[in-house]
């Protein structure tokens, strides 16, 4: 017979479960509010082509890369005109302004700049300057 006032072995084991199961949905909500925050592309099915505009070998294949992560479609990775670029430049080619900016958001601190080229075979180009080629070297010392 069972003492009255006890709870049963049976009891105890359910309260268990039902508070591990109370605390692995709140640890699970706790996590996913500090996961970081990457724009979403807004428009997977733009044509993008990443240039190096800074000389730094890997830097557009780098560029490339990240715009993947993000969800974007990169056709064509190659050199710019020149490899005097300060900075990135994100230029939206056979679409607006608006289609352009999130790629930017991806970059951080990329300059968004509007020059149609109607028949251009890429909807955006990207230019990779020296500041982001810097930015890099700078992290591979630390």
């Amino acid at each position: 017979m069972r003492r009255r006032g006890r709870p049963g072995l049976v009891t105890i084991a359910a309260l268990l479960l039902l508070g591990a199961g109370a605390g692995a949905a709140v640890l699970s909500v706790v996590l996913r509010s500090r996961e970081p925050a990457m724009p979403a592309a807004v428009d997977p099915d733009l044509t993008i082509e990443v240039l190096n505009g800074c000389g730094s070998e890997g830097a557009a294949d780098r560029v490339a890369m990240l715009l993947r992560g993000a969800g974007y479609r990169v056709d064509f990775v190659g050199n710019a005109d020149h490899f005097h670029y300060r900075e990135d430049v994100v230029i939206a080619r056979t679409v607006g302004l608006a289609r352009a900016a999130p790629v930017a958001r991806v970059l951080g601190e990329a300059a968004v700049v509007e020059q149609r080229l109607p028949g251009h075979l890429y909807d955006v180009t990207v230019v990779v300057g020296k500041l982001r080629s810097l930015a890099a070297a700078v992290d591979q010392v630390r």
